[in-house]
């Protein structure tokens, strides 16, 4: 399925890529991809929605601090 998710904290574009790069290996993530302007965090997978955003949100603490992710 299909997600859009809202993720704010993020300081530039080029974090949001990385971070979007550590999503996307996780597993039972087929792509995850960050617009950096409109604060969006849209995710394909096969794990429920609540899972993508715990499993976002875990990526995201041990990245930086201060980013959260929400529906």
């Amino acid at each position: 399925m299909k997600f859009k998710l809202t993720i704010t904290g993020l300081d530039c574009p080029n974090c949001a890529a990385k971070l979007a790069e550590l999503i996307s290996a996780k597993d039972g993530v087929e792509e995850a991809k960050i617009n950096f302007l409109t604060e969006k965090l849209t995710v394909v997978s096969s794990l429920s929605e609540d899972e993508v955003i715990a499993l976002a949100q875990k990526t995201a603490d041990s990245f930086e601090d201060g980013i959260t992710i929400g529906k």
